[in-house]
């Protein structure tokens, strides 16, 4: 691992959703010097080295933002692959093959061109409904998956079944009620990290509705 400026780390997504930042903002700003450490130490940016040399997050957007917000200059880096003796398009089809960059946009627009993603960290979008996903995932309607950019796939999900346009400041608590509900329904059982209705938890438990 190596440390690299945060801003010096190219995003491979357009949007993040902005709650999931705030919480991990609020959760870090409650830690000692020496426990933030601890907890970023344990938390290594997972990235690519591309074209020219450049380094692009896989994973781990929401903690490199929350970071930034921080003034945390510098973090810690696990390099997964090094791809910086490709060209720009041999770079952009392997990851799009690997799915390790998602390019649809705040609006589910997309894909879009990898040439239009943002620059920075600072630069990305609030999505509404990748909070919406954070916070069904946090109430256990979701199953954390290890499978990139997951929780985008049921952002587009929600996106196209709960009616009306969702904003991060107003009409949230009625779409996480409406979320929650579908979640469970069979509509959803395609999706990475369904639980569905009287599923098992990883403790046995069921699940309530």
């Amino acid at each position: 691992m190596s440390k690299l400026r945060i801003l010096d780390l190219r995003p491979c997504q357009f949007v993040l959703g902005m709650r999931e930042v705030e919480y991990r903002i609020s959760k870090m700003k409650q830690l000692s010097k020496s426990m933030l450490q601890d907890y970023l130490s344990e938390r290594a940016i997972p990235t690519v080295k591309g074209p020219k040399g450049e380094y692009f997050i896989i994973d781990h957007h929401h903690l490199a933002r929350a970071c930034w917000e921080l003034e945390i200059k510098d973090y810690s880096v696990r390099v997964m692959e090094d791809m910086s003796d490709m060209g720009e398009m041999e770079f952009w089809n392997k990851m799009i093959k690997l799915d390790w960059t998602y390019l649809h946009d705040q609006f589910g627009l997309g894909p879009h061109n990898p040439a239009q993603l943002p620059a920075d960290i600072r630069c990305l979008a609030d999505d509404p409904y990748r909070s919406l996903v954070w916070e069904i995932i946090k109430a256990e309607g979701i199953q954390k998956e290890q499978i990139p950019f997951f929780e985008f796939k049921w952002g587009a999900f929600f996106r196209h079944n709960i009616p009306g346009r969702l904003s991060s400041k107003s009409n949230f608590s009625d779409a996480i009620e409406a979320a929650s509900a579908l979640a469970r329904t069979r509509h959803a059982d395609h999706l990475p990290g369904f639980i569905g209705k009287g599923k098992k938890d990883k403790k046995g438990s069921k699940k309530k509705n």
